[in-house]
This record gives C-alpha cells, sequence and structure tokens, in this order.
C-alpha cells in the first residue's frame, strides 16, 4: 500500500519499516560488471552501479535509473513541480530505508527546494535522486504555484489482506460510480501494494479543509450504506475484514505514491495507471503484477493510455456536489 504522508524528524528523515528480505532461493537473472563509462544515465554518474537493490528479479541501481529513464514521459507529469517525499534504500530494500522529505545540502541538478520542501524539475532530478538511494516517490496532492489548494482526490482503497480480487474490484466499481454521479471524472491505478488508488483530477479551488472534508464525507457515506464492506476509520480492529477508504491522503502534508513509481518491496513492483476495465478481469493486478522488468513492455502494448485523459478532466468540486457528498451526515443529524 502507498506510504502515508510521514511526519518528519528534525533531521526530514524517520525510518521505514525494514522491506522484507528477497527469497533464498538464486534469482535467475544476474547483472554483469558495469564500466564508468556505461554507468551515466542522462549525464548522471552512477556509483556503484552494479549494487543489487532487489534481488527477485534482480535489480541494480543502474537497472532502477533506467527504469525511471525510460518511463520519464509518463511520470515526470506526476512528479513535475509538486512537494515530494523520497523513500530512500541506500543499501536496498534487504538494509535499512527511510523517508526523507528535506534535503538542503547538494542538491542534484533538477531537484529544488520549495521552502523546506523538495520539488523535482525534470528527469535529471530522479536520476539524480535514483544515485542517492532513492527507489519511491511519493506526491502532494497540489502542483505548484498554489500548494494551498489541491488539484486532485486519491481515495485510497486499503482492503484487509484476506478479501478476494472480486471483492476489492467490485468495492472500487463503487467508489468510481459514486464520483461518476456526482459529475466527477476518477481514474485508476495500483499502488505496488494489496491496494488501489482512485484519483481524481479537480480545479484547484479549493482549500486542504474543505477538500478533505469533501473526500472524508464521501468515505463516511459508504461506510453507512455498505458497512460489510467500507469502514472509514483507521482503527485497525475496525478495519478486519473489511476495505478501508483513507480520504486522509487529502491532507495538506500526506503523500500518495506517484504513478510509475517503484516500490522498495519484493518483486521491484510498479505503482501502474490502469484502465477501468481491469475490474472486470480474474487477473489480479495488484502486488508485482506491474514491475519494473515488465512496465514498458506493458506501457507500449497499449491500446491507449488509460490516463490519456486526466489532464482535460480537471471539475471543479462544486457547492452541489460537496452537498450531496455531506447528504449522509446531514440526514444522521435530522435524525438526532
Amino acid at each position: 500500500m502507498a506510504q502515508t504522508g510521514s511526519a518528519s524528524t528534525s533531521k526530514g528523515v524517520r525510518p521505514a519499516k525494514r522491506a522484507a528480505r528477497a527469497p533464498d532461493h538464486a534469482a535467475a537473472e544476474t547483472s554483469t560488471a558495469v564500466n564508468a563509462a556505461d554507468s551515466r544515465v542522462l549525464g548522471v554518474a552512477i556509483t556503484h552501479p552494479d549494487r543489487q537493490l532487489f534481488t527477485d528479479p534482480a535489480i541494480t541501481k543502474l537497472d532502477l535509473a533506467r527504469y525511471y529513464e525510460s518511463v520519464a514521459a509518463f511520470i515526470m507529469p506526476h512528479l513535475a513541480n509538486r512537494r515530494v517525499a523520497l523513500l530512500r534504500c541506500p543499501e536496498g530494500i534487504a538494509g535499512e530505508c527511510f523517508f526523507q522529505k528535506h534535503m538542503h545540502d547538494h542538491l542534484p541538478a533538477g531537484v529544488e527546494v520549495d521552502g523546506d520542501m523538495l520539488v523535482i524539475r525534470d528527469i535529471a532530478g530522479v536520476i539524480g535522486l535514483v544515485q542517492r538511494g532513492v527507489i519511491e516517490f511519493h506526491t502532494w496532492g497540489a502542483k505548484l504555484p498554489g500548494s494551498d489548494k489541491p488539484d486532485r482526490l486519491t481515495f485510497d482503497l486499503d482492503p484487509d489482506p484476506s478479501t478476494a480480487w472480486r471483492s476489492v474490484a467490485q468495492a472500487t466499481r463503487t467508489v468510481r460510480d459514486r464520483l461518476v454521479a456526482l459529475g466527477l471524472t476518477p481514474f485508476l491505478k495500483t499502488t505496488g501494494g494489496k491496494g488501489l488508488h482512485v484519483v481524481v483530477p479537480i480545479r484547484a479551488t479549493l482549500g486542504w479543509d474543505e477538500v478533505r472534508g469533501f473526500c472524508k464525507a464521501i468515505a463516511q457515506q459508504l461506510e453507512h450504506e455498505q458497512p460489510d464492506v467500507f469502514v472509514a476509520n483507521m482503527a485497525k480492529a475496525k478495519r478486519q475484514g473489511h476495505i478501508f477508504i483513507d480520504y486522509l491522503r487529502n491532507s495538506d502534508g500526506a503523500t500518495a505514491v506517484a504513478a510509475f513509481s517503484v516500490r522498495a518491496r519484493g518483486g521491484a513492483p510498479v505503482a501502474m495507471p490502469i484502465s477501468w476495465d481491469v475490474l472486470d478481469s480474474d487477473e489480479d493486478p495488484r502486488g508485482p503484477a506491474f514491475n519494473v522488468r515488465n512496465v514498458v513492455e506493458r506501457i507500449h502494448a497499449w491500446r491507449d493510455d488509460p490516463w490519456a485523459g486526466y489532464a482535460g478532466a480537471r471539475k471543479a468540486l462544486t457547492a452541489a456536489m460537496r452537498r450531496a457528498a455531506a447528504a449522509h451526515d446531514d440526514g444522521e443529524k435530522a435524525q438526532a
């Protein structure tokens, strides 16, 4: 699941949970030694290019840099000019990993500081951060300038591990239908974990509190209508056997994993935009179904980019939409 927007320590970093070690059996793929001339990506010298970041499949630091280079045209619309939080694993996923929101010394080319937060300007900045040990990229829901007004909604659907894929697919379809009924255009992506993100581009007209309130109302409305399926309370005891709708990613300072970002998990999974048709299939797209080794091939096989209409789909969260989302709460108050 995508990591929550993480609170930083005074140094801007905090430890992350150590990723599970890869299986003991030898990986089928191995990396050969790389000379210095071959270890430059977009002009960035990748030190320790043979360092193995993932074991199964075998992915080196240079492999990771080349992956991000290969998806530059796809990932940058989701990264550029947004504040980012980074997951760094300098020794690979079997070593220590930590979140970082601040980096003031010796910034890579293509990375700048806005206030005290990091902002990536171009793909060279992504490669420079990979050189620093970054694997995952997480972004704010607002774009600069105007970081006080979000331009997207993210509903993070986090199912109990026992929930079958078909049940997750049906619940995700329910969320989509609710948003469409309100006049919005949602898009779907995997997270590289067991959940899915329903993402809605919006016009940046409202502040964080209003946007979060709208998302909270939607989550609570669904919980009220289908209490056996959804839960809007993040308490783990209440989430057992349910699908948690995490609306808190729509808060200032919270983040969501960027589309096309690699995850620091076994199998080298990638958070991948997917079409809504995937929900009709029995093939589970979650976890490492999309990964560093197959994403570029999957992109080339697309008949249509499932997020092709994203930029043009922005709509304002109108007062009527917000009233409709809050209708359940108003009904409860009237009965009280």
